[in-house]
Parts: C-alpha cells; structure tokens; sequence
C-alpha cells in the first residue's frame, strides 16, 4: 500500500513541475492590442447542387480573392459553402516592452473564425514576443 501512495505522491509532483513549467515558458510573451490596416484574403469556394436522390449534379469553383468573388458576403454570414483559402490579417501595435510602433502579419485559413470575422479597423488581442518585438501571434 505505501508503493501505491508513494506512485500517487510522484504523480501530483510531475504535474505541478509541469505545470509550472507551462506558466514559465509562456512569460516570454506580452500581451498587446493590435489594430488591423488591410486584410488579403484568397478564397476557394465551391458550391455543390444536388438532385432528388442527394447524387452531386454540378460543382462550381470560385478562385481569387475573396472581396472579388461575388458569392463572399452570403458565404461570411451563412457559411453554407465549401471554403478554404487564407487570409493575411496587416496589424499596427505597440511592443509593450518599448512602447514602439511596430507592423506584422497573422495568417488565418478557412477553418478560423477569424477568416471570416475580422476586418479592417477591428483590435485584437495578441502576444509579442518578448525576445524579438517582432514576433507576434494571436492571443
């Protein structure tokens, strides 16, 4: 019985070391608000019609950039589409470390909320990297 308790002891410490190893290794980033200047997205969307018996009957391909493609602004609010694509989101914020000016690029794809949600004038919330001010990802 005391093995049993001494397996249980060593197994509450692990995951406190690697607890706190997880909280330590995330200091090296700072939390920041960034503002979007211009999101490019490029979309592939594909629109299916179907028959009676639920068979495929045609598929339709659009390709290009998103804001060009006429079938966007229904897709964005309904999502009744087949999308994939990316979308590189340009931000201005402020190192936290500095309080220099600085831009950078966040990439999102289809399957982020954010593809669809963001746009330009929108804040978010990021992480800068505290070793290299450069270096950002999203919150």
């Amino acid at each position: 019985m005391s093995y049993s308790l001494y397996g249980a002891s060593a197994a509450v410490v692990l995951v406190l070391v690697i607890g706190v190893a997880n909280v330590a290794g995330g200091s090296n980033w700072a939390p920041a608000k960034a503002s979007i200047y211009l999101i490019d997205r490029n979309c592939r969307i594909i629109e299916s019609t179907y028959g009676s018996d639920y068979k495929r009957k045609s598929t339709r391909v659009y390709t290009d950039s998103c804001s060009s493609i006429d079938q966007w602004q229904k897709v964005r609010k309904k999502r009744d589409k087949d999308v994939s694509g990316t979308a590189v989101v340009h931000l201005n914020y402020t190192v936290p470390q500095t309080g220099q000016s600085q831009t950078g690029d966040l990439k999102f794809d289809g399957h982020d909320d954010e593809f669809y949600q963001l746009k330009a004038g929108d804040e978010i919330d990021i992480l800068v990297s505290k070793s290299n001010p450069r270096k950002i990802r999203k919150a």
